[in-house]
């Protein structure tokens, strides 16, 4: 493992994480419109976790803050077009923004480290 494998931030965990959390916010808010993205968030943080031997918390955590707002944005720019929707997002309460984030950052930090735990789990050999 390199110098810059074990820093706090990785560019390669990030884009993985990126791909996975948007990936299943996604996912989550096509199967299930009212909680699904945060459901997705968590399970695309799990997969982020199961991907890397390095806890990909922060990665996740931050691709979980992009992934919810940019859910938030999709939402409105599809509702009534790109103007419309930055107009709207502006019009959506800074508290609610501020939840948004802060549930999206946890759940997705929760997923990596139980996707991390349970890769763990599953190549640690049971001593006998």
């Amino acid at each position: 493992m390199t110098a810059s494998d074990s820093s706090w931030f990785s560019l390669k965990r990030f884009a993985v994480a990126l791909g996975t959390v948007a990936l299943g916010t996604a996912a989550g808010i096509a199967i299930v419109p009212w909680f699904g993205g945060y459901l997705g968030t968590l399970m695309g943080g799990f997969a982020a976790g199961l991907a890397f031997d390095d806890r990909p918390l922060l990665e996740a955590g931050v691709a979980g803050v992009l992934a919810g707002l940019g859910a938030v944005l999709v939402a409105k720019v599809l509702g009534s077009g790109l103007i419309g929707g930055i107009i709207g997002l502006i019009s959506i309460g800074p508290q609610i923004l501020l939840l948004t984030a802060v549930l999206s950052f946890g759940l997705a930090g929760l997923g990596a480290h139980f996707g991390n735990d349970f890769r763990d789990g599953l190549t640690t050999p049971i001593e006998e």
